[in-house]
């Protein structure tokens, strides 16, 4: 308990730096640890990790943003805490980083700290989660990055998939989700096969969501069915059997006999189980 309450304590002191090294940045860290041991010890670090929050300095607002994910996760009443008192400068301090001039000491590949973006992002998919107001509240900010951060990049595509899986996740906003699932269209685009698969699996999710939105993106998803790369394939054809229906089913059907002649000695079988489930449902 001693040690419990030096952390606490370790977690208001101001961010002077030693060893260049933020004391709360540490004793966040160690923080986590102990809320991972012990969730009933978590109410005791609710206000201080909220405090958090509002610093300036990149590696102590992380950990910040981290430990108060954490207490989310292992307590509903810090989640209501959290939710109630920090979504919305939670949503200013994502704005002001989504729109933050050129900084060296954060940029990486022209985007300001992506790690601080994606922190920002889960955290506050676990407020808005079952919530109505607080995803309201991160609409507008959601819309921003998903449509600002560049997907031409690496960092870029991080972003843009936890900004992803937050829509998805958050309180339904129709117009969210279709921009949403329009980006994972372009990710199936993407020449890295882990972004493809990352983006079908989604697109999986999403069809409970929005199917119609989906089904717009036929044509690649039927495209990743003839692809190399065999998780890639087996997956593409999961997501258009779920997408299959009364208006679309003779031309899905066609295609997928017709990459039936063509198609790897391996991959068949599943191909041929699919059309026949098909053509029988």
């Amino acid at each position: 308990m001693n040690a419990m309450n030096a952390f606490i304590l370790w977690l208001t002191v101001p961010p002077l730096h030693y060893d260049n090294n933020p004391f709360p940045l540490k004793a966040a860290l160690c923080s986590l640890r102990i809320i991972k041991k012990v969730p009933d010890l978590a109410e005791n670090f609710v206000n201080p990790a909220t405090a958090l929050l509002r610093e300036k300095h990149h590696g102590v607002l992380i950990t910040g943003v981290q430990l108060c994910t954490e207490l989310c996760k292992v307590s509903s009443e810090a989640l209501e805490h959290i939710r109630k008192k920090c979504t919305e400068g939670l949503v200013r301090t994502l704005n002001d980083l989504a729109n933050s001039p050129y900084s060296p000491e954060y940029d990486i590949a022209g985007i300001t700290d992506p790690f601080l973006h994606i922190k920002l992002l889960r955290l506050l998919r676990a407020l808005g989660e079952g919530d109505a107001d607080a995803s309201d509240s991160m609409n507008d900010i959601l819309a921003q990055v998903a449509t600002k951060t560049e997907s031409n990049k690496v960092a870029g595509n991080a972003i843009l998939y936890e900004c992803v899986q937050t829509i998805m996740s958050i309180e339904d906003n129709g117009g969210l989700r279709v921009l949403a699932i329009n980006i994972l269209g372009r990710f199936l685009s993407n020449r890295d096969n882990n972004i493809r698969y990352v983006a079908l699996n989604m697109l999986m999710r999403a069809v409970s969501a929005d199917a119609q939105a989906v089904r717009r993106h036929r044509a690649t998803i039927l495209e990743c069915v003839k692809d190399a790369d065999a998780s890639i394939q087996k997956r593409a054809l999961e997501l258009v059997y779920v997408l299959v229906n009364e208006t679309n089913v003779k031309a899905l059907t066609k295609e997928l006999v017709d990459h039936l002649e063509v198609s790897d000695q391996d991959f068949r079988e599943d191909l041929t189980t699919k059309i026949c489930s098909i053509v029988s449902k």
